[in-house]
């Protein structure tokens, strides 16, 4: 084919980019996602600006008091979570809290498995500031908060339950079960006791996130009332690791405008699937997970057709696999991985269904940081070259490209003409 019918096309991974070109009759594009908003250039002067005109609500300085115990909740894996948290910090002591009354927050960790390095980089100033990462199996540290309509004993973290003010910072964000995540979903379940966590862990669901009916979602907006309407510093994530919008306010207040921002920027809908779709997880690799690498092939499995490729282009490494991951190459399917996984209730359970979710539906390339042989154990192929990558693409009948497919909602409007 003449080289001018073929389109080129970017996609970013890690700190890397590739270029790919393919015939434009055989490209298919999505009709909404990727806002053209601006970015916002200053995130930290974005983070002040909306802590003193929050939504709803007067300058968050004016609704604290000294005595005030304060439990901020943070996702660690957020890249710019330090941009957030030292304009908070900051704030939070020009309001007369001394940092010994502030504890920072974080769901549990995945075990074996380092968090990102956010730690270093807040200024010595706000080094001394507690952080604690929820246990959800030690009864000592839960509290009883309240039985829920349905009969369900609330049993939580007890620096959040105890705390005079909550808030969260952190970016808002698809999720498996919730539909929605970020916010309140970042108390609850991920702050719950382990038979809860569990229980949510299995009720997530194939389908494009984001149905506003979920009823795990109405849930967790009725344990935020129960719990007191927390206060959320809302970063609305941008390509890679830019932020497309930051907003402040009760969380009730602000969450239908940042999902309303979340779907311009990251909700994708093609006119059908195609026999190759290739994604990618951008951004600083330091601050990835395992889990993004398995979102992202869980994502690109609603686009492509049965029997498929999906190509993943990653730069996360081997360090990021947690117990269940570590585990996969002891196994024929994974099904079975699942299967164990649930059973032993381990920390990345979730990650393990993303994976067999995609590689029920198509076949799996991974290129990247990960060694070949743990490649093969999560029953996939491993590319040595991004000219593989195009040599996949010569040959398919149709592709898609999705970009960040950990953070996407992405699904296809009908079927191909002539197919239905």
């Amino acid at each position: 084919m003449d080289i001018q019918e073929r389109v080129e096309v970017h996609l970013s991974y890690g700190l890397a980019q590739a270029q790919f070109h393919v015939p434009r009759e055989r490209l298919l594009c999505a009709t909404n996602g990727e806002s053209q908003t601006a970015m916002v250039e200053d995130v930290r002067a974005a983070v002040r600006q909306a802590l003193e005109s929050p939504l709803d609500f007067p300058p968050l300085c004016r609704a604290l008091t000294p005595d005030d115990r304060l439990a901020i909740v943070v996702n660690e894996h957020f890249r710019r979570l330090p941009d957030l948290l030292i304009p908070l910090l900051e704030h939070v002591q020009q309001a007369g809290v001394s940092l010994e009354r502030v504890t920072l927050l974080c769901p549990p960790r995945t075990p074996g498995v380092n968090p990102p390095p956010w730690r270093e980089e807040l200024p010595s100033a706000l080094a001394s500031v507690r952080v604690e990462e929820h246990d959800p199996g030690d009864q000592a540290r839960l509290a009883y908060l309240a039985g829920t309509q349905a009969g369900r004993r609330l049993y939580l973290n007890r620096t959040l339950v105890e705390a005079d003010q909550i808030i969260v910072a952190g970016p808002a964000s698809y999720d498996p079960v919730l539909g929605y995540g970020g916010g309140l979903g970042d108390l609850f379940p991920a702050l719950a006791d382990a038979p809860t966590r569990q229980e949510f862990v299995r009720r997530a669901v194939e389908e494009p996130p984001g149905r506003l009916a979920n009823p795990a979602l109405r849930e967790v907006e009725e344990v935020g009332w129960l719990i007191g309407v927390p206060f959320w510093l809302a970063a609305v994530p941008g390509a890679g690791d830019s932020v497309r919008a930051i907003l402040a306010g009760p969380a009730a207040a602000i969450t239908p405008r940042v999902r309303q921002l979340l779907d311009a920027q990251s909700s994708f809908r093609f006119p059908w699937r195609a026999e190759v779709v290739v994604t990618a997880v951008s951004g600083d690799p330091r601050w990835h997970r395992f889990d993004d690498l398995t979102r992202a092939l869980a994502a690109a499995s609603r686009l492509v057709q049965h029997g498929g490729k999906i190509i993943a282009l990653t730069q996360v490494g081997s360090e990021t696999l947690g117990p269940a991951a570590r585990q996969l190459r002891e196994f024929e399917s994974p099904i079975a991985a699942l299967s164990h996984a649930r059973q032993q209730q381990l920390a990345d359970t979730q990650s393990i269904w993303h994976l067999a979710v995609a590689a029920r539906r198509a076949h799996l390339y991974l290129y990247g940081n990960l060694p070949a042989d743990i490649v093969e154990s999560m029953f996939a192929t491993a590319l040595h070259s991004l000219q593989e990558v195009q040599r996949l693409l010569d040959h398919a009948e149709s592709c898609i490209f999705l970009p960040d497919g950990h953070r996407a909602n992405a699904s296809v409007l009908g079927t191909m003409p002539g197919t239905a």
